[in-house]
Parts: C-alpha cells; structure tokens; sequence
C-alpha cells in the first residue's frame, strides 16, 4: 500500500499534504504524551497516589492514546502494508496492557478506582463505552490465550483487507500506463497520451534500447518505469544521487512538464506468474535500476542517458512504488 501524494499524484487535497497532516497529528499526540507523562512523575515524586485529575479526568489512558495518535502519525508519513499492520498490532497490545494496568489498579486502590473507572472513559472522551462493553475474554489459561490469538488474526485480517483496497483506490487515481511487459508511472500528472509519448521517444532511443534488452526485457522481465519532472528529485526512487542541501523530496512548482527523467527498473514480482497491467505494481515487491534517460517532450528526444544509483538514499530498504 502507497497512498503517500510526494510520491505519485493522487488529486484528493488532504493526500497531496500527508507530510504536513503527519506533522500536525504526531505532535498532537507528543504533546499529550508528555502532559501525561508529567502528571504521573509529578504524582510519584509527590506522593500524592493515583492520578485522576488532568488528562485523567477525561480518560483513563491518555499516554496510551498519545501513542496511538502518534502512531497515526507515522502512519499518515508512511503509508505502508507494514507499518500498518505494526500500528494495528500496537494498538491490540496497548488494549489488553491497558485492560491488565486496570486489574492491578483496583486491586491497589480498591473501591476508589473502581468508582473512578465508572464514571471515566477508557480511550476517548464522553460517554461512549465501546471499550468497555467488549465481550470478555477467558480470564486466565490456554482459553485466554487461544482467544486472544484468534482475535488478533481476525483483527490483522481485517486490516490487510482495508489496508489493500486503499491501495486499490490509490492506484486508480495516479497516472500509468501499460505497455507489454512494463506498468508506467507518472509521478506528475500526465494524460495517457503524454505517457505515451514519452515512451515513444524514450524506447526509440538506442542505448535505453540496449540497456533493457540486457536486462531481459521482451524476453520475460516486466519493467516498473517511472516519469519524474526533470528538477524534482525524490528520495524514495533510485534515480539519481542527490545534492547535499536536499533533504527527502524536492518537488518545486511550478514545473516543466516537458522535460523528464524517466527511470526504467527491473521488476521483482511475487510469484511466477505471467503479470500484465497493474498487476506488474501490485506484485513488486522490489525493483533493480537499469537506466535513466532525460527527455525532452517539445523535441522529441533524448537528451541524455546515464546509470541510476543501485539504492535509494537508505541503501536497500524498500520503499514505494507509486
């Protein structure tokens, strides 16, 4: 899954600013984490007991919920199948601690606790008792620990699902194109003919020509090929070594949609499958760097060819294909 906007062109505004929605939500959730975190050591050095006033007049857990905001947060900066399932995994553990810490606060607090966790809310605010009205698990014993497995698959199977019709979602609304044996993306906007233009020029070219061929091309190997602007650099594509003073993607606008750099990659697909269409994105699960051309679209033309970078900026971490 890859909805991340300062990777491909998805035209849903708020998707086109994750990086400012993750900023905005982590520290949210870091600000109510450290307010939290302050009440209880003040209440440790202090003295004073249990902890009921503050954020803890609202909810009962708010550290937890701090790191469930923050979570999305990172979630919203990258939007993968992996760091999805982490977050979903955190929150079903951060469900049960919470659920243990309780046990333990009412065996130590007694009919206090008991009194303050009737009239608090678990994880949001107001009188919504969702996570207390949950149907209750074995207390103790394999039963317990059988349930809570089961739970947990259906729980991740759920998210998987979700989490793969989103980017089903994503991948309709960028720009591709599929010609034999490749998925073409636009990073930018283009129309199909655009696209198809710039691959008329591109595989026109004799030593694009010869760099994929050597690669396997139209001999069984699919392509993942991507169109960038010629001054956009992006950090998650192994395109080009970038300048010093650039940090993760650099997308100025307004840009010259005439000029482009286009990398060609080998795709890694799951699977021996004969792939055609989207399924050729879909199914990558890596990609190895063949070549750049930079073209220009008014002259119709190669302006230059060279060898991209074997990794991206983080080495071999894998990172988005669209």
């Amino acid at each position: 899954m890859s909805t991340k906007a300062k990777i491909g062109f998805v035209p849903m505004a708020w998707l086109l600013n994750l990086i400012i929605v993750f900023e905005i939500i982590y520290m949210t959730g870091l600000a109510f984490f450290l307010i939290g975190a302050g009440q209880i050591y003040y209440a440790k050095f202090a003295k004073k007991g249990g902890v009921s006033d503050g954020l803890y007049k609202f909810i009962r857990h708010p550290q937890y919920v701090a790191f469930a905001v923050m979570g999305l947060g990172l979630l919203f900066a990258w939007p993968r199948f992996t760091v999805l399932l982490m977050y979903v995994t955190m929150l079903f553990v951060y469900y049960f601690l919470a659920r243990h810490e309780e046990r333990e606060c009412e065996v130590r607090y007694g009919e206090g606790y008991r009194i303050y966790k009737e009239k608090t809310a678990m994880f949001i605010p107001g009188n919504l008792t969702f996570f207390d009205k949950l149907p209750s698990l074995p207390k103790s014993g394999w039963q317990r620990a059988t349930a809570i497995v089961v739970l947990y698959l259906v729980v991740i199977a759920l998210t998987a699902s979700a989490g793969m019709g989103i980017r089903k979602y994503a991948l309709s609304k960028i720009s591709t194109h599929y010609p034999q044996d490749a998925a073409v993306i636009a990073v930018a906007a283009m129309s199909e003919a655009e696209i198809k233009e710039a691959m008329r020029i591109t595989f026109g070219d004799q030593q694009v020509q010869y760099e994929i061929t050597a690669a396997g091309y139209s001999t069984g190997e699919k392509l993942l090929i991507h169109i960038v602007p010629l001054n956009w650099y992006l950090a998650d594509l192994p395109l080009e070594e970038i300048p010093p003073e650039i940090h993760g993607h650099h997308q100025p606008k307004p840009f010259d949609r005439n000029q482009c750099k286009i990398l060609f990659t080998k795709a890694k697909l799951f699977g021996n499958g004969e792939f055609t269409g989207d399924e050729i994105i879909t199914k990558t699960f890596a990609r190895e760097p063949i070549v750049v051309a930079k073209i220009d679209m008014v002259k119709g033309k190669v302006m230059a060819v060279e060898t991209p970078p074997a990794h991206v900026v983080w080495g071999n971490i894998r990172t988005p294909l669209f």
